[in-house]
């Protein structure tokens, strides 16, 4: 009879403390003690990268349908969110060239910033040119992937 009822008194103590280990708050003092860190910690003076505003579609005249591809732009952008210079990294035809910059020098953005103020950022962006679709009528669509990093 005494093993039964120290058997139930064993379980309802387990019982109990399992509900209040349940029960603990993620920032609760004994998971901080334990070194357990739920998310990593970043640092405030980190640069945010620029958020694109208003991206411009660049022009994919049909005189160079036979020559789609991708062009790589490295652009600036400055304090005020405006593409500056501009340096084609990679492209398929010399003739695209142009076309992805003078598109690219029209995007606007919101700065990067470093410690909250304006700084000036270097992106990559991809300008796709493909070949319309026989049912499109807008030629051309470039899908800019802004691929960030600091501007040295």
């Amino acid at each position: 009879m005494m093993n039964r009822k120290l058997l139930f008194s064993l379980c309802s103590l387990a019982f109990f403390l399992l509900i209040v280990a349940c029960n603990k708050q993620p920032g609760d003092a004994s998971q901080a003690a334990s070194g357990a860190a739920t998310q990593p910690v970043q640092d405030p003076n980190a640069p945010v990268p620029p958020r694109l505003l208003k991206g411009v579609h660049a022009q994919f005249p049909n005189t160079l349908w036979d020559k789609p591809g991708t062009v790589t732009v490295s652009a600036v952008v400055g304090v005020d969110g405006k593409v500056g210079d501009t340096k084609v990294m990679n492209s398929p035809h010399p003739e695209l060239n142009q076309l992805a910059t003078d598109a690219v020098k029209q995007w606007q953005f919101d700065p990067a910033r470093k410690a909250g103020k304006p700084v000036p950022y270097m992106v990559t962006v991809n300008v796709k040119f493909e070949t319309p679709a026989p049912d499109k009528t807008v030629p051309g669509q470039p899908t800019p992937s802004t691929a960030v990093k600091p501007k040295p």
